[in-house]
């Protein structure tokens, strides 16, 4: 499967790539000035450039070739997979986004040192800098990488300087790394706005020649009606239904998987680059008008591209979904097609110019991606390993009062740039070992599943401590690993049931360690208070600091109100696409009224 670029399309590539690394190298004496600077923009962020930027880094460039595998493979319902993450996301905005902003912390991973006290919190600050800053980001980044590498594969020449594989991912890198170091997150979300303009418009103009190859929208929902009826498999509906699919995909996760699992850009509570923009917002007005912003954008608006070229890659050639033209099942002895090379494969209806213009859409993404998580995972190793370390080796030297002298900060950021580059060949060598991208999906969900509930736990209950979240990491990793072991899986077929019981376990682990372990000490637990002011249940050190703990009821009810009108959203513009237009009119209107609600409670919010 290739497809030839012409001149026109070589220039448009290289225009957008001079474009994104002059926006880069303008932003690198700004990010240069301190680590506040490189990791957080100074803190000045405005709403849409923090949300517009959490947008663009979710964009990846292995997103459409797995939504679209998705949908070939199981139907446009599959993606309940990830669309159960916005009842977290939502949650976040209207609950947590405040107390990270008032934390005033470098990353997430410095709430630990501001929430626990002791060893224990300090191994853990550590530990958790160097499992996400080199190990869980490194995994994202290969296989980010590795979805990249199959697009470029079906563009570039077979013969010349990128012929292979390990080529074409160095050519990636230098696109990529050179301007990430330098610039600092003021040209991580510089650059984001702009790629995620040209990422939207290359995946829309896909879409549309997909359909028009078609010969139109109705032709083309006509097809693959047609398939469904021949191979018994429902590619239009919205909502599973039956047995594993409904309780897989629909009821677990929308009850467990979301407070559950810990994923990059969905963690419970927020977490990894959300945070970071969070840290980087002008106030908390901004920090949470943002991340709305990227969740209703992120779930309810952005799949549609990619989920209609799916549709169209089904009706062009169903063999993509192991089906043969009138719609059976192949023969096994039939070589099925790769459903994740469907997207690449619809390049072939690209004219000169768009074909250029869509290349630069998948660098956007993958650019946009690539240099957050660089970024974001040099800020954990800087701020949560290295420097911690600084300070406690001073201390045992007998240093100054308090630990070392204060860091230089060109030497501080030096030091975050060379971390960048470890990030980079840690995630390469992750590369090479993936044979699919979505194989990096399933990696992670498996490993953080259970972790999830004690990340929200430690905001509103004041008895969590840092043993907590040792005994839920190790349970989760424990169990998951316990039920990849054949004798013990075959009793866990099915994923919800694994998620089940890993959550199960890692509850139970995490739960008993916090009531035989000691809370943090009273004056800990206050400072924290004091600083964050948060929710739940507080009642000790409430009563200690004389300042009851914050009312969550109006917040909940704005979490319910954003939640209705996003997934309204989302379900109007799906039923609209497949022609149900009275359920997209009812949809709309829930959304909207909804919307309306929502944007009324948070002009009105006293706070």
């Amino acid at each position: 499967m290739r497809v030839e670029m012409t001149a026109l399309d070589g220039w448009v590539i290289v225009a957008f790539l001079a474009a994104s690394l002059a926006i880069g190298l303008w932003f690198a004496r700004r990010a240069g000035k301190s680590l506040d600077d490189y990791f957080l923009s100074g803190r000045d962020l405005p709403w849409w450039a923090l949300g517009t930027s959490m947008i663009a880094t979710s964009f990846a460039s292995d997103t459409p070739l797995i939504v679209t595998g998705m949908v070939l493979k199981d139907g446009t319902a599959q993606n309940w997979s990830w669309w159960n993450f916005l009842v977290g996301g939502t949650l976040t905005v209207f609950v947590f986004a405040r107390w990270w902003r008032r934390a005033e912390i470098t990353t997430e991973v410095e709430l630990i040192a501001l929430r626990y006290d002791g060893r224990a919190a300090r191994l853990l600050r550590g530990f958790k800098a160097l499992y996400l800053g080199l190990l869980l980001n490194a995994i994202v980044f290969g296989w980010v990488t590795k979805a990249m590498v199959k697009v470029l594969r079906v563009v570039l020449p077979e013969t010349g300087p990128f012929a292979s594989e390990t080529a074409t991912i160095g050519l990636l890198i230098a696109l990529t790394l050179g301007y990430t170091a330098l610039s600092g997150l003021w040209g991580v979300v510089a650059t984001d706005v702009l790629q995620f303009v040209v990422a939207m418009v290359g995946a829309v103009i896909v879409a549309w020649l997909g359909v028009a190859e078609c010969g139109g929208l109705a032709p083309m929902l006509e097809r693959v009606r047609a398939i469904e009826t021949a191979s018994g498999r429902d590619f239009l509906a919205l909502l599973p239904s039956g047995g594993d699919a409904l309780l897989g995909l629909l009821i677990v996760p929308l009850l467990v998987q979301w407070w559950a699992v810990y994923y990059p850009g969905s963690e419970p509570g927020g977490g990894g680059y959300v945070a970071q923009r969070m840290f980087a917002a002008r106030d908390e007005q901004h920090a949470r008008g943002g991340t709305l912003w990227y969740i209703g954008v992120h779930y309810a608006l952005r799949p549609w591209p990619w989920i209609v070229t799916g549709l169209a890659a089904l009706a062009l050639q169903p063999a993509f979904a192991g089906l043969a033209a009138d719609g059976t099942p192949l023969p096994e002895s039939a070589a099925p097609l790769d459903a994740e090379m469907a997207y690449p494969w619809m390049f072939r209806l690209l004219p000169a110019g768009a074909l250029g213009l869509v290349v630069a859409s998948f660098l956007a993404a993958y650019m946009s991606t690539i240099t957050s998580l660089l970024n974001l995972s040099a800020s954990y190793l800087v701020n949560d390993f290295w420097l911690p370390l600084r300070q406690a080796r001073a201390r045992a030297a007998g240093g100054a009062v308090g630990g070392a002298p204060p860091l230089d900060p060109s030497a501080g950021v030096a030091i975050a740039r060379l971390t960048v580059a470890i990030v980079t060949l840690a995630g390469v060598v992750i590369t090479w070992s993936l044979d699919r991208a979505g194989d990096g999906w399933g990696l992670v969900w498996e490993f953080t599943a259970g972790t999830g509930l004690v990340l929200l736990a430690r905001w509103l209950w004041w008895r969590v401590n840092a043993w907590s979240e040792i005994a839920a990491m190790v349970a989760s990793v424990a169990t998951a690993a316990l039920l990849q072991i054949d004798g013990v899986a075959a009793n866990f077929t099915a994923g919800w049931q694994r998620l089940l019981a890993v959550v199960a376990v890692t509850t139970v682990a995490w739960v008993a360690a916090t009531l035989a372990t000691r809370p943090c000490s009273a004056a800990h637990l206050a400072r924290f208070f004091a600083r964050v002011r948060p929710g739940g249940a507080w009642g000790p050190v409430a009563a200690a600091t004389g300042r009851p703990a914050a009312s969550l009821r109006r917040d909940l009810v704005l979490w319910l109100a954003a939640t209705v009108a996003a997934y309204g959203l989302l379900f109007a513009c799906g039923h609209a696409l497949f022609g149900r237009t009275g359920a997209a009119l009812g949809c709309g209107l829930l959304a909207l009224a909804s919307g309306a609600w929502v944007v009324k409670g948070m002009r009105e919010d006293p706070r």
